[in-house]
């Protein structure tokens, strides 16, 4: 089976993430980081955090959510085991404007933020959007206010598309029609940088992942499936 490292969104918990590794474990050998709670100070130490879960005799497929999409790109740029790529909801530069600096500056207003937006889902009646609006509420409050500015500050800095453009791998983009936290602008440009990219275009918000767990992973392990092996 073919492996696959799976990396979390902002929060950092794998673990979140489980229906949907766990649907992934049905045809692939899967491991999840989960990004400790301190700051680690740059992308390459999330990058060399995030490579310590492979074991050095594996090819993985690296299956990135958001954030983590700067973590994987840069994995992928520096090591010749990584198969394929696989960005979800993610994006290539600052999909997010000012915002990310001003987060940056005030984290305890960040770390409140699934709070205030709880009341939304509950309303929806989608129980399983009701489940994952409690879990990244709670997972967001355990943050340190120094790692949620960090991550932010990294969204705002850094510009992965020259690295997207070098890479040599098959890459993956699995845009969220209904992602508000990735808009269009944002999605449009990780195509562009990523020009030899397949695009799986699903239904669903930015968490869909979370939201539609199964049916995330049915989509996007089949599209890996039949990702070519260039280094076979």
């Amino acid at each position: 089976m073919t492996p696959i490292v799976f990396l979390p969104g902002f929060d950092g918990a794998g673990e979140l993430r489980r229906e949907f590794t766990d649907a992934l474990r049905e045809h692939h050998d899967v491991r999840a980081v989960s990004y400790p709670h301190v700051a680690l100070g740059t992308l390459d130490r999330y990058r060399e955090h995030a490579m310590a879960h492979a074991p050095v005799d594996w090819r993985p497929i690296l299956v990135a959510e958001s954030f983590s999409g700067l973590v994987a790109t840069r994995w992928a740029a520096v090591d010749s085991r990584v198969r394929a790529l696989v960005l979800c909801g993610s994006f290539a530069r600052n999909p997010v404007g000012f915002a990310a600096g001003l987060g940056a500056a005030f984290p305890a207003m960040v770390k409140r933020g699934p709070m205030v937006f709880a009341p939304f889902a509950a309303a929806s009646g989608d129980a399983a959007r009701v489940r994952w609006s409690a879990a990244l509420a709670k997972a967001m409050s355990e943050l340190p206010p120094a790692v949620v500015a960090e991550r932010l500050r990294l969204i705002a800095a850094e510009d992965i598309g020259p690295t997207l453009r070098a890479l040599d791998i098959p890459v993956l983009l699995v845009q969220f029609d209904d992602d508000d936290v990735i808009g269009g602008r944002a999605r449009a440009h990780l195509e562009t940088v990523c020009h030899n990219a397949q695009v799986l275009r699903l239904p669903g918000p930015h968490f869909s992942i979370e939201t539609r767990p199964r049916e995330s992973a049915a989509a996007i392990g089949a599209r890996i499936r039949q990702l070519p092996d260039r280094n076979a």
